[in-house]
């Protein structure tokens, strides 16, 4: 018989080798619903249509939890922008903050601009009425709340469809990179850089393109790992460029171009042979010019192939694309969607991208796909890591995580010293930090991530929606990880919550009782399930 006493919760246990142990199913290469469980009530039929173009994941109001910020209107009519809130692991299905302006929007950013540890929410604004110029704006967030109204927007008037934050003059504040030009009207124009001054976006950018087209996505990477940030775009009816960084500024023409001339809508960054060196996808759209196939451009030893190494093997309007090792194998899989068509995952094999999808939604789902995001949203497949060390040489202020998309960064060390947030600024999607000074030897992040990503579309056409990961990572109740349920697992949870033993690998694991937090209720319930008939231990949640 065992005995467990702790802080007035006494558990005397018979029978210490009794257990249940639960068999693993197995699970397709993607393990993603092929229906998406969430669905937003915006643009649901026969609600009127948002034309939902940009997506991204953060935690607006600082609950532990990642929120779905969509931006709308795009060329079709003028609409506010949402933020879906989520509440102890579940998305509202309801849109709990609504802009105050409407406007024709593209795609979104979210950068902590006065480094409170809040983000800040930066829209791109496509056209004005009659196909006109407009502005870029950016929403204010105080304490986890957003203005409903925007606090800034930029002096200059441009076409802009997608911004990106970066931190390309290493001052540890996030600057905005803006994409610009308009190709239906064939409006070509100068690519800009917001520089942040202390907490500040300036009005007029300080960085404009010498060169003109009509951009349509932008995104930061170091390309060539010397430890800054270079800047990609990808333009229609045009080649895709990146403006190298020299440490102290951006050149105004790009060094490297692709050879081909396409119709680019979006890109990413991501590393997909693991050799340490970002590699560049990009989706093509044929509407207008070009072959529509999806791409990726390698990269060997920080210098991109110019044309692609790896091409799907169909082609249509391709309109998203984004990396994410959805099946734990240790490869970035390529997610990918078109207009009028279906949202699709690329299964990365050891390095190589197959050219058909290993993984296609459901056919009653077909929508105009605009952008694909990645993030676990009741933390069930969260794990931490700690004490990821990186070398330093007292030059490089650019260091990636290990494992990207993050959910959370949680300790930032250089050269010893535990960092605040106003000594970096940092993208958890693209998993790179970036330090206001270099640190001389050695850096450390503690952050968590997760095992069990799932997949948000925004759709032009029709509701937004989320393709839940359906990976059983742990049998439910199994906190200690031995593949059966029994009273060891109670006792590793005493440990873990009064006797500074080790907490549970998959941290929402502990949490059988479903209510989001590791507790002393738990230990109570596995208790009451193993010797009292209780119900069965739930799947987890966690932030």
């Amino acid at each position: 018989m065992l005995k467990l006493q702790v802080n007035g919760y006494s558990f005397l246990i018979a029978g210490f080798f009794l257990f249940l142990v639960f068999l693993q199913p197995a699970f397709a290469v993607i393990p993603l619903e092929t229906s998406p469980s969430w669905r937003s009530l915006e643009s649901r039929a026969p609600s009127i249509n948002y034309y939902s173009t940009g997506a991204v994941f953060g935690d607006v109001d600082g609950n532990g939890f990642l929120d779905l910020v969509i931006s709308n209107g795009n060329d079709m009519s003028k609409k506010p922008n949402l933020v879906y809130f989520n509440y102890n692991g579940k998305l509202d299905t309801t849109a709990g903050w609504v802009s105050a302006n409407s406007e024709y929007s593209g795609h979104c950013a979210l950068g902590d601009i006065d480094k409170d540890g809040y983000p800040e929410l930066a829209v791109s604004n496509y056209i004005n009425s009659f196909w006109g110029k407009t502005v870029i704006q950016l929403y204010d967030n105080v304490n986890g709340s957003l203005s409903t109204s925007p606090i800034w927007s930029s002096a200059d008037s441009m076409h802009t469809f997608s911004c990106a934050f970066g931190d390309p003059d290493g001052d540890g504040y996030p600057d905005l990179a803006v994409a610009c030009g308009e190709a239906y009207n064939n409006f070509n124009e100068k690519n800009r850089i917001y520089y942040n001054q202390s907490g500040a976006l300036e009005t007029t950018p300080s960085w404009v393109s010498g060169d003109s087209g009509a951009c349509y996505d932008v995104d930061w990477g170091d390309v060539d790992n010397d430890g800054d940030l270079d800047l990609a775009f990808v333009c229609s009816q045009g080649r895709i460029r990146v403006y190298k960084n020299y440490g102290d500024s951006i050149e105004t023409f790009p060094s490297w171009r692709s050879k081909n001339v396409d119709d680019g809508n979006t890109l990413a960054w991501g590393d997909l042979n693991n050799d340490g060196y970002l590699d560049l996808a990009v989706a093509n759209n044929f509407q207008l010019y070009g072959n529509g196939y999806f791409e990726v451009y390698l990269n060997h030893n920080g210098i991109l192939d110019t044309i692609p190494d790896w091409v799907s093997s169909t082609n249509g309007y391709g309109s998203a694309v984004s990396f994410c090792d959805v099946n734990n194998d240790g490869y970035k899989d390529l997610a990918a969607g078109r207009w009028w068509g279906y949202s699709t995952v690329y299964e990365n094999s050891g390095g190589n991208l197959g050219t058909t999808p290993a993984w296609t939604c459901n056919l009653a789902y077909e929508s105009v796909v605009e952008e694909m995001v990645w993030a676990d949203l009741d933390g069930d497949g969260l794990v931490r890591i700690k004490n990821e060390t990186h070398p330093a040489d007292g030059s490089k202020k650019v260091f990636y995580l290990n494992h990207y998309p993050a959910h959370k960064l949680e300790k930032v060390v250089a050269d010893g010293n535990v960092l605040s947030l106003t000594d970096y600024c940092y993208n958890l999607t693209s998993g790179w930090v970036s330090f206001k000074v270099a640190p001389d030897s050695q850096v450390s992040f503690d952050y968590k991530h997760s095992l069990k990503q799932d997949l948000a579309v925004s759709n032009w056409d029709r509701e937004n929606y989320v393709f839940f990961n359906q990976n059983q990572l742990y049998v439910k109740g199994d906190v200690n990880q031995d593949n059966k349920v029994t009273v060891a697992d109670v006792v590793f949870l005493v440990n873990y919550l009064f006797k500074g033993g080790p907490e549970p690998y998959y941290l929402a694991c502990g949490d059988v009782n479903r209510d989001c937090q590791t507790t002393v209720s738990d230990a109570v319930y596995l208790v009451n399930y193993l010797f009292k008939g209780g119900p069965l231990p739930l799947s987890g949640c966690a932030k």
